[in-house]
């Protein structure tokens, strides 16, 4: 048990989880949106969602709802060995636990996710050695396994709209909400996103599809209608279509994916899909998508690069680290991602 809150800091462990899994019988928690994202590896026994708090604001006594309760009985049916939940968990997480636990020894693992340094999934190794774990066979590198069965369906949705789709992920956490009176701080600009799309479209892809969650739609709807008249036909908003336990798969059968740094841009990589990832307010010797497939990093600047975790970020309401990147640099950036795209294939 991690605390894994959200899905990039997921899927950039996913090196850590899987070396557990391969020598032991895992069952893995984490937030409501678990199962989706990682149920069906090979590596993971169950994996299961904890579904909003165990200890609610209004509840002075801790009042327990059916999915806390229901988990507490499974994990203590369940015989575990052993308890491992990462340092900084939600202190509510660490009383509920407590609550059933018993006698199984609770052992706490710590992985920093802040500061300078390595990026974290270099800090994986020494958390392991530390904890005594097996490291034969240790795969560095962040993989999803998508069935084969997810892969056809995939497929056979994106086929109408072209042999090479490539998949967009302009929002980030910041746009993911109804109620949000702050920009995508982490995005670019409406019209520099028609630039870059207007690119793709020229000579690379047949369609560009945008995901995100329903509130993105804004994003998509706004992209689109600064994209010239022409090229909107080949744009399509999918924002809310597409659930968590299906983004992998489509994203594996996408011909390439550009993403801010957010959860969708990690899955891509995760899955094998080529990616154009941008960066600015974070740093990306932190936090940089990695996995098998070809990836290209746009790095915007500005003086005030990286507040990401400072109280900058928590008053930025124009992030001029990226707004201020020129189309230019946009198209070669994803023209770098091609030619890697290129070298693969040959």
């Amino acid at each position: 048990m991690v605390r894994m809150n959200a899905v990039g800091d997921c899927v950039m462990m996913l090196p850590l989880l899987r070396q557990v899994g391969t020598h032991s019988r895992l069952e893995f928690l984490g937030r409501g949106w678990t199962p989706a994202l990682l149920s069906g590896q090979p590596w993971l026994h169950a994996a299961h969602g904890l579904s909003g708090s165990p200890r609610p604001w209004w509840s002075p006594r801790g009042w327990f709802g059916r999915n806390h309760r229901d988990l507490a009985r499974r994990f203590q049916a369940s015989d575990l060995s052993e308890i491992i939940v990462f340092q900084r968990e939600n202190p509510a997480v660490l009383r509920w636990i407590d609550r059933w636990r018993g006698a199984t020894p609770l052992t706490t693992w710590d992985l920093p996710y802040r500061g300078t340094g390595p990026h974290l999934v270099d800090r994986i190794p020494p958390t392991l050695a530390a904890a005594g774990v097996d490291a034969t066979g240790y795969d560095p590198l962040p993989r999803l396994t998508v069935s084969q069965a997810a892969l056809t369906a995939a497929r056979a949705r994106l086929q109408p709209l072209g042999a090479r789709v490539v998949a967009v992920q302009a929002g980030s956490s910041l746009t993911a909400r109804w109620w949000r009176r702050r920009p995508n701080l982490k995005g670019l600009a409406h019209g520099q996103w028609a630039a870059l799309i207007a690119t793709v479209l020229a000579r690379d892809a047949d369609a560009v599809v945008l995901h995100g969650t329903a509130p993105e739609g804004r994003e998509a709807r706004a992209i689109r209608a600064a994209l010239p008249a022409e090229l909107r036909a080949r744009v399509h908003d999918w924002t809310g279509r597409v659930p968590l336990r299906e983004l992998p798969s489509i994203l594996a059968a996408s011909h390439a994916a550009i993403s801010v740094d957010t959860g969708p841009g990690h899955i891509a990589a995760a899955v094998g899909c080529p990616l154009l990832t941008i960066f600015g307010p974070t740093d990306p010797a932190l936090y940089a998508p990695r996995g098998p497939a070809p990836i290209e990093l746009l790095l915007g600047h500005a003086p005030c690069q990286f507040c990401h975790y400072t109280p900058l970020w928590n008053t930025c309401a124009a992030n001029v680290c990226l707004t201020g990147v020129s189309d230019a640099a946009l198209a070669a950036a994803w023209t770098r991602l091609v030619e890697k795209i290129r070298l693969r294939s040959a």
